[in-house]
């Protein structure tokens, strides 16, 4: 079989490291999702206070800002092999540690205790995650990266399912909040020694002059890694790409289970219906993405699919605008259009969810491929930090928005704003064409 090729998933599924990654990938995301809904739970049973779990949120989104700089240069420095069997250990002792805190400690104490853990959870997710993106490319090669990241944006997709909407929700009910903390740490235990079975790798950074001192030498790496990013137009496109898809998807899980609960007057649990057609379109898309991604990505369907996913916010929160007139749960008022309404939600939600992992893997695979090897997992870092950056303000922000003039309304404006940003997108790919 040629090498040329990156059509189609069987070169990378035979490749056994690459599998090893590709399941560890399964349980460590799986685990992050499931232990954010039981630390979601958590809180609320210990405090019913909404600004307690706003806290929560930002326990485990501010690492993102705080160490996705250091983290890129421990990725670059450092065996990434190492840094994924590190990262996994420690979260088995912080999963397990929860179970500690619960039982040894009460009131306040109890309530710093769990803010810290959580704290440290989220940090050590921001050196597993850019560890795990420069991998790939040594696993599978630049020319099997659509493929690659395809299978992982799928493992995406269904940790996300299973972590917050299956596996999170079970665990809590049968064995409650203790043993759902003991069950994910033994999931991140299985990630770590998945990982231990990885070919070691050689950290690739030059590096500055050894004459800098070891401070000076760490904020000029940081600083190489950005310099990077802001002198190629491709990756900063990509990336902008990257972070409006992660700011919808966090955007999503907030709203979605006020829109089934004070929108159509279902249980809060009902979100299902949006995230689940989500999830499958997910599933579905990157099938044919990692099988036709070549040509998806030669005739720029990236920005077709991010513009679309701003479509299909909006027309989510348009199908709701009676909402608007009504300031009651439309159900309750139209309930023979429990049918239609409900439909058409899952129908948007399945084309959010397939255009959201389209943009996804073929920007992905722009960064990997523009990156190079020595400094790819600076790069990655850039970009979770942006993640986190851009998408913690709408968050906190949109909250409060949609109280005021409703979620239908919040929707429409976020819509809007996606395709305002593609149209930016393109402009900005063409302004260096232009230049070139």
């Amino acid at each position: 079989m040629s090498l040329t090729t990156d059509r189609g998933f069987r070169p990378v599924l035979v490749n056994r490291n690459f599998r090893a990654l590709w399941m560890a990938q399964l349980l460590a995301q799986t685990s992050q999702n499931a232990i954010h809904f039981v630390q979601m739970v958590l809180i609320e049973q210990l405090t019913g206070s909404a600004m307690q779990l706003g806290l929560t949120i930002l326990a485990f989104t501010l690492p993102g800002v705080i160490f996705s700089p250091l983290a890129g240069v421990v990725v670059d420095r450092f065996p990434k092999k190492w840094v994924l069997v590190a990262s996994n250990l420690i979260r088995v002792v912080l999963a397990a540690s929860y179970v500690v805190v619960l039982s040894v400690l009460s009131g306040p104490w109890e309530l710093l205790a769990f803010y810290v853990l959580t704290f440290l959870t989220a940090t050590l997710a921001q050196f597993f995650s850019p560890a795990e993106a420069a991998t790939i490319p040594l696993l599978v090669g630049e020319n099997r990266l659509l493929a690659a990241n395809s299978l992982f944006t799928l493992t995406m997709a269904l940790s996300q399912v299973v972590g917050l909407l299956i596996l999170g929700p079970l665990v809590v009910s049968l064995v409650r909040v203790q043993g759902g903390f003991i069950i994910i740490a033994t999931m991140y235990l299985g990630a770590a020694l998945l990982v231990t079975t990885l070919p070691h790798d050689q950290p690739f950074v030059t590096g500055p002059s050894d004459n800098l001192s070891r401070w000076r030498r760490l904020w000029a790496e940081v600083k190489e890694g950005w310099q990077f990013v802001s002198g190629r137009k491709r990756v900063q496109v990509a990336m902008m790409h990257l972070v409006i898809i992660t700011t919808l998807v966090m955007v999503m899980a907030m709203l979605a289970p006020g829109y089934a609960a004070r929108v159509l007057g279902m249980g809060p649990q009902n979100a299902v219906i949006v995230f689940a057609p989500a999830g499958i379109g997910m599933l579905l898309t990157t099938g044919l993405v990692g099988r036709w991604g070549h040509v998806l990505r030669r005739i720029g369907f990236g920005y077709v699919a991010l513009a679309l996913a701003g479509v299909s916010f909006f027309a989510m929160g348009w199908t709701a605008l009676d909402y608007q007139e009504l300031l009651r749960p439309i159900l309750q008022v139209y309930p023979r259009a429990a049918l239609s309404l409900t439909s058409a939600t899952m129908a948007i939600g399945f084309v959010l969810g397939a255009c959201m992992a389209s943009a996804n893997i073929l920007a992905q695979t722009i960064v990997q491929q523009q990156s190079p090897a020595y400094i790819r997992g600076r790069v990655f870092s850039v970009q979770f930090m942006l993640n986190n950056l851009v998408g913690i303000p709408p968050m906190l922000a949109l909250g409060g928005v949609a109280d005021a003039v409703g979620i239908p309304r919040v929707m429409e404006i976020v819509g809007v704003g996606t395709v305002i940003l593609t149209l930016g997108s393109i402009f900005l790919a063409r302004s260096h064409h232009e230049t070139r």
